[in-house]
């Protein structure tokens, strides 16, 4: 009875004006689902606008669909610098009842960006796409790296990483996309990381292979043992789900990525460029979105 008082007097008072109306947007995922979600709510902000998140997700499931790997909210501690202000309960109550817009790409990617022109309030949830060349600029304004980020033993890898001629970054997504997924497609198969593995021994000198995943356990047993490996490749274990934004650090870090399903390799290939980097990507119908995104992707 009180929280429905409480709603009922806050969206009252938004409509007579007494409290500003405003933007809030539904974070939820990992800590790359995070990265788009904020740079909507700054896309928003840039218009002069007051952007607040929802971050009910980590309170109240924190997980992947499978409810196996933890997804913690992360992004502040991925982007230190980042101003992110958060939505009482009431305000999402609220604005969730009454301001509710569903994403263009939550269950059907529309090509419809007229959610860009909506003015507060509004509440900004589902899954949102963005034109390539609005995201992508975006992207390279908002993000950027802060060496303080990594603790000692990821600090030391990156380090390592760092000193090899040519590093190449492996991502081999698991946990709840290691089956078909309606809006991911099919997950990358054997055959894609072969073709992805030989790709760069064929065409660099040496290249050292770096593995992220998260399920290193099968990694090393399913995947490796059917690559041809030598001593060129490590398995980087030291971060699980709930430290993912060190991965994606690292990932940046290298030279080169291979990517697979999700998003982690993507953003750390966006995070750090160079004018050799090569960036490789599933050739199937839900990575075409990517194409645009990259100077000189391989679809293998």
């Amino acid at each position: 009875m009180i929280r429905k008082l409480k709603c009922s007097l806050y969206k009252k008072l938004i409509k007579i004006g007494i409290i500003s109306p405003k933007t809030i947007l539904l974070m939820d995922g990992g800590v790359c689902s995070q990265m788009h979600q904020y740079l909507i709510g700054q896309l928003f902000e840039e218009r002069g606008f007051r952007v607040l998140y929802d971050l009910s997700f980590y309170e109240e499931w924190g997980t992947d669909l499978n409810f196996k790997f933890v997804r913690n909210f992360d992004l502040l501690k991925a982007f230190p610098y980042l101003k992110l202000k958060v939505a009482s309960k009431v305000a999402i109550n609220v604005y969730k009842r009454k301001f509710y817009h569903v994403g263009n790409n939550t269950e059907k990617r529309v090509e419809d960006f007229s959610f860009l022109q909506f003015t507060p309030p509004v509440y900004l949830g589902g899954y949102y796409h963005l034109p390539p060349d609005i995201w992508l600029g975006a992207f390279c304004r908002i993000f950027k790296m802060d060496t303080n980020v990594l603790d000692k033993h990821n600090q030391e890898l990156c380090d390592e990483i760092k000193e090899k001629d040519c590093s190449v970054a492996v991502h081999v997504r698991r946990g709840d996309l290691k089956v078909e997924v309606y809006s991911y497609g099919k997950p990358a198969p054997l055959s894609y990381f072969e073709k992805a593995v030989s790709f760069f021994k064929e065409k660099e000198c040496e290249p050292f292979f770096y593995f992220f995943s998260d399920e290193p356990e099968w990694v090393a047993k399913e995947l490796v043992p059917n690559l041809q490996m030598n001593k060129n490749y490590k398995i980087v274990d030291i971060n699980g789900s709930d430290k993912g934004y060190m991965d994606l650090y690292l990932i940046a870090h290298c030279k080169h990525q291979i990517t697979s399903k999700g998003t982690l390799g993507k953003y750390g290939a966006l995070l750090k460029d160079n004018s050799q980097k090569q960036v490789v990507l599933c050739n199937d119908a839900t990575e075409y979105y990517w194409k645009e995104l990259f100077l000189n992707p391989v679809f293998l």
